[in-house]
């Protein structure tokens, strides 16, 4: 165990991995929320105290169970533990407990590609960041933090080793100048086209965004990364605004000028304090002071580089170009200031959301409210008005995240109108992000319907068509062949040798034999792949505003691209957007789903799919 104070993978699966994949052959694809691709960052806290920000871990895939002991010196804020799993695909479920000085959180079910957790963030292959409020069970002194998995359990699938226990802790320290901080959770799968089915996407990076306000009394400034599933030897980058963050590394399986920023040892691509060696596991502050400006500021992972310009980012080989995939799971940009005579709380509404808002409902309100300050003395007085008129004044105390959500009951009338939210505190010094406004219609329920329009590939002129329909004998072909290429490409033994390549060969006689040559062939994972703009058009055909929903585009039965339309639609109007989806030329079956989760009362769901076959030109 590697317990430090600041301030995965490739790992086998052996012969689960393929029994899972024998299992696809016996058991239809679940329908369920799970994004391969990743699941994006957001703030879990933000603000500003007369203290510091902490962090203490257990650090490196470990069997379970694993913990984390460290002392915390001064009065405790806010606090967040987090536990990363790996779960070997997305199909094994199963279950972890976490322990907090002797309080034990309720066991947390797994459920892989069907999660739906709030807290549980889980993506690519089964890899699982799980976040536990612990502000109440963390104290000032010595701390004992423990996770343990149904690893081990008879008949458990589930891998259930431990990649990290890790703890953010915000102190109050009254002899300490100020830290500004925005704290940042997610769980991004950058990879290569190597790691994701039958029609290869790749996903080469991922940015997150933090805004921030001044910067006027800044003394320094850190950010801090946190990673799973790294491994040593195969580079990746992280830039901030732009500018590469971490050293060139040197060495005989380096490309030139090359950086290894996760590689399995913490603490030595930043500030080199006593680095800590742990298997698929990173973490790593930087120094960013002269970095940071006011405004908008971009954090930026990068999987790899294609320093040799031969168009692609290797993952094997004599000198690797890029990780083949990576996960960035944690975010912390930090701003040291001087304590000023006064401190003050900035309160800000970021966004009003509705849900509900149909003709005869009671729909509900949420206003969504930051505290960019520190904690304020008394509470906040919230006001909510329809066209004007009050529904709600309410006295709110302002949670120690700083990011907190407040329902507000409306019974719905009819019609348009201006929803508008404003926060008042003593003592805020900028009152001019206090209010927002939403314009909602009020009528019957939203009809989302999808439409599509033929693919293309960028730039070029080419058109698709409808695809003849295939002989019963070609399609048992394909489908074999195709779950005989899946095995070819997704196994990963654990010495990471490439597997034998007779198992391609088998299903390209599979193929021919089948006389495909005849007709347009689908994509295989070994085919060539290009980039395709798939045209989707969603309407909404009813009376009141949708809201926010996942567009999911599936290829050949496989899930290949989701679209948060995080807006959603108004009454009466359509959006339209060129999904990018990588497959290969030939004829592929193509399936739209608008909102395939049920999050959105719809008065007709049966219109919300749309299935046809096309030959990617």
């Amino acid at each position: 165990m590697n317990t430090k104070r600041i301030f995965h993978k490739k790992h086998g699966t052996g012969s689960f991995f393929i029994v899972g994949i024998f299992l696809m052959l016996l058991v239809s694809q679940a329908m369920a929320m799970y994004n391969f691709e990743g699941l994006p960052f957001k703030t879990a806290a933000q603000g500003e105290v007369t203290g510091n920000v902490l962090v203490f871990g257990s650090y490196g895939l470990q069997d379970p169970p694993v913990t984390s002991e460290f002392t915390v010196p001064y009065e405790i804020q806010w606090a967040r533990t987090y536990v990363g799993v790996w779960g070997g695909t997305p199909r094994y479920t199963g279950w972890v407990q976490t322990t907090v000085n002797g309080q034990p959180f309720e066991k947390l079910t797994l459920y892989g590609q069907d999660d739906k957790t709030p807290n549980v963030y889980c993506t690519g292959y089964g890899v699982y960041w799980i976040a536990y409020d612990t502000t109440s069970l963390c104290r000032q002194g010595q701390n004992t933090i423990s996770a343990i998995t149904s690893k081990g359990e008879a008949e458990n699938k589930l891998d259930g080793r431990i990649y990290s226990v890790i703890t953010v802790v915000i102190t109050k320290d009254q002899n300490s100048g100020n830290t500004q901080y925005w704290i940042l959770e997610g769980n991004q799968n950058i990879h290569g086209e190597g790691w994701s089915g039958l029609n290869p996407s790749s996903h080469e990076e991922t940015m997150v965004s933090i805004s921030v306000p001044e910067i006027t009394h800044v003394r320094s400034a850190n950010l801090t990364a946190v990673y799973l599933t790294s491994t040593r030897g195969q580079p990746d980058y992280l830039t901030f605004n732009g500018q590469d963050l971490g050293q060139v590394v040197s060495g005989p399986n380096y490309p030139e000028g090359a950086r290894d920023i996760a590689d399995e040892r913490s603490f030595n691509a930043g500030y080199s304090e006593n680095p800590v060696d742990g298997r698929y596991f990173d973490i790593e502050t930087f120094d960013i002071s002269s970095l940071v400006k006011a405004g908008t500021n971009e954090v930026t992972f990068f999987r790899g580089r294609d320093l040799n310009g031969d168009g692609i980012i290797t993952e094997t080989g004599e000198k690797p170009e890029g990780e083949d995939y990576l996960h960035p799971v944690l975010v912390l940009l930090t701003l040291q200031k001087p304590r000023p005579e006064a401190t003050e709380p900035d309160l800000a509404i970021r966004q009003i959301e509705v849900n509900n808002a149909f003709e005869g409902e009671t729909a509900t309100i949420l206003v969504n409210i930051d505290n960019l300050g520190t904690l304020p003395l008394s509470p906040a007085e919230l006001k909510v008005t329809i066209d004007g008129t009050p529904i709600e004044t309410r006295q709110i105390a302002i949670g120690k995240s700083g990011v907190q959500q407040v329902s507000v009951p409306w019974q719905t009338i009819p019609g348009s109108h201006i929803i508008r939210a404003d926060i008042t505190v003593g003592g805020d010094p900028d009152s001019s992000n206090n209010a927002a406004e939403k314009e909602v219609k009020v009528g019957s329920l939203p009809d989302l319907s999808v439409s599509l329009k033929p693919p293309s590939r960028p730039g070029s002129e080419a058109s698709s068509g409808k695809a003849p329909l295939p002989l019963p004998l070609v399609i048992l072909s394909i489908g074999l062949a195709a779950v005989i290429l899946t095995i070819a490409r997704h196994r990963r033994p654990p010495n990471r040798t490439i597997v034998p390549r007779i198992l391609p060969v088998i299903a390209a006689a599979l193929l021919v034999s089948a006389g495909c040559g005849m007709i347009p062939a689908p994509a295989t994972a070994d085919s060539q792949t290009s980039l395709y703009l798939l045209p989707v058009i969603v309407k909404n055909s009813g009376g009141s505003d949708a809201p926010a929903f996942i567009l999911t585009i599936y290829i050949d039965g496989e899930k290949v691209a989701t679209k948060s339309c995080d807006s959603g639609i108004p009454a009466g109007s359509e959006i339209s957007a060129d999904i990018p989806v990588h497959t290969s030329p030939g004829s592929h079956t193509v399936k739209v789903i608008a909102d395939e989760a049920g999050t959105v009362k719809d008065s007709d769901r049966s219109n919300n799919v749309v299935e046809t076959t096309y030959v990617f030109p």
